[in-house]
């Protein structure tokens, strides 16, 4: 968002945390993300003590305040944004999940309550939730699903190459792409594809502890064939999407992120957009999170959450059919070009009345 905040004109400053080991260099995160180098990023270590991220936040704006004509902070970053609209400064505030505390509902509330406060949400569900639930002004909410840098993906790369790249093996592959946590449906892949000629490649995992945990779960599914690349940097999810004949996403009902937090209704996953730039085939799971942008037949298969033999089926219609995968993922390529980050940033600005 940084990157197409500048793209649309606007001098961008990332203010971040940095790490215990010391500074990254700024080239090096914005190799490391894939992301252009249109916007500065400054890095200060979190202050000890209690309400540490409180402190930084105020620091951070302090410092910068005589420069800054909008605040825009993410997730549990409600601090800096109130201290802000306190200077006479616009803050934004993008939401990913209800308030976690009654404290942060509070804050929020006086965020969106003054004039130049907005709150930005990801789907149309959570809205509704800060809305009918909580009893936010629906006027002040904007709904912004997140989306995708489409030069990540040009220009194209065959599946052939991508393999070679890889080391890859000739046959089918299913690739998934994301975190194995709870509820990401891998249980239910592994059932659905125990005795299928499909290779499955998993790209992702904390550490080889967490990735021989799944290894031996597979197993004990009856899955065969399976490999684990481990986690791979943002820049080179690309090409490992591009390796695949199927993209998965089998979330279960409910989702979890790797801290616990249950995001089924609430989250747009970030891979659906790159699965659908990447132009490859999907299937995925039939939830509130993904049927905004994905529609059943149309640029993906949907299944019903934790179905496995409705998943089989639909990955052997796939396998089966060149036609089929080539239909939608051409259609989800042409879908996704409307979810560019750069829109998203325009979209933003206009509804919140920056120019």
């Amino acid at each position: 968002m940084c990157a197409a905040f500048a793209s649309n004109g606007i001098a961008v400053k990332l203010v971040a945390r940095s790490p215990e080991a010391g500074c990254l260099g700024v080239a090096e995160l914005q190799q490391y993300y894939d992301v252009p180098h249109n916007f500065e990023i400054e890095q200060f270590a979190l202050p000890s003590g209690v309400r540490a991220s409180d402190r930084f936040q105020l620091q951070a704006l302090w410092k910068e305040q005589r420069k800054v004509n909008l605040c825009y902070t993410r997730g549990r970053d409600v601090t800096a944004p109130l201290l802000a609209l306190a200077l006479g400064i616009p803050a934004l505030v993008e939401t990913h999940t209800p308030p976690a505390s009654a404290r942060e509902r509070w804050l929020l509330r006086l965020i969106q309550a003054h004039p130049r406060g907005q709150l930005i949400v990801l789907t149309e569900s959570l809205q509704s939730h800060y809305v009918h639930s909580l009893h936010f002004r629906p006027d002040r909410l904007t709904i912004a699903p997140d989306g995708v840098d489409l030069r990540r993906f040009e220009p194209p790369i065959s599946t052939n190459e991508a393999r070679r790249h890889l080391g890859l093996d000739k046959g089918k592959w299913i690739i998934y792409v994301g975190g194995l946590y709870k509820g990401r449906g891998l249980n239910t892949l592994f059932r659905a594809t125990a005795d299928l000629p499909l290779k499955k490649l998993i790209v992702g995992g904390r550490d080889a502890v967490e990735i021989g945990k799944w290894q031996c779960r597979a197993h004990d599914l009856g899955a065969r064939e399976i490999y684990f690349s481990g986690y791979q940097p943002p820049a080179r999810v690309p090409l490992y999407l591009a390796a695949a004949d199927i993209l998965v996403m089998p979330y279960n009902t409910r989702v979890f992120t790797g801290n616990g937090q249950e995001i089924a209704n609430w989250t747009s996953p970030l891979k659906m957009f790159e699965y659908m730039a990447a132009a490859r085939p999907i299937v995925a799971t039939n939830l509130p999170m993904v049927r905004g942008v994905l529609k059943n037949e149309h640029n993906a298969l949907l299944v019903p959450p934790g179905d496995a033999s409705a998943l089989r089926a639909a990955l052997q219609r796939l396998a089966a059919s060149r036609e089929l995968g080539e239909r939608l993922a051409t259609e989800a390529h042409s879908d996704v070009a409307q979810h560019t980050w750069e829109a998203r940033a325009r979209h933003i600005l206009a509804n919140v009345g920056v120019n």
